[in-house]
């Protein structure tokens, strides 16, 4: 399924997310190692879209790091793991006051550490599990929030700052 999105459109999701800084001035290859995409996923173009609103401690899970697929340790989630967040939950850790440290000292809506997500241009993958990234934090909103489409990085292009350049 090809999602019709275009520049600058206001568009409500949930799901994963990380940080603009793990796009900037990477060839498609090195964001689908970094963020956890089957090979090739990204070839066709991407869209890049920014969080317009600062996300409250309800509205996000600690989803750890891409290298744990589904944000569980080594693999995907299936009956008796845990995802990252549920593993502090378990360990008695204070998730709300971390997840308010985390919105006061990482979260961003400007500049490189603004919070972004990646969707392929062919659209979500469906049931297909995603391989394990290179270890880019990651967080998963169970809320929709709106984003701001910035634009697309077609094949043989890069994301740089505000803008686009080809490659090579």
């Amino acid at each position: 399924m090809r999602r019709l999105l275009s520049a600058n459109q206001l568009i409500s999701l949930d799901g994963f997310f990380t940080q603009a800084r793990y796009f900037r001035q990477q060839p498609y290859q090195q964001i689908e190692r970094r963020l956890g995409f089957a090979p090739g996923r990204l070839a066709g173009g991407w869209w890049l879209l920014f969080l317009e609103q600062m996300p409250s401690p309800a509205d996000f899970e600690f989803m750890g790091y891409s290298y744990m697929s589904g944000g569980v340790a080594q693999g995907h989630l299936r009956p008796g793991r845990m995802t990252a967040e549920q593993e502090l939950i378990a360990g008695k850790y204070d998730v709300f006051g971390l997840k308010q440290r985390t919105i006061r000292q990482t979260f961003r809506l400007n500049g490189p550490d603004r919070l972004a997500k990646v969707i392929p241009v062919d659209g979500p993958s469906g049931s297909m599990p995603y391989p394990p990234g290179s270890g880019v934090p990651q967080w998963k909103l169970v809320h929709p929030l709106p984003f701001r489409v910035w634009g697309f990085v077609g094949p043989g292009q890069v994301y740089i700052s505000d803008q686009i350049t080809r490659v090579g």
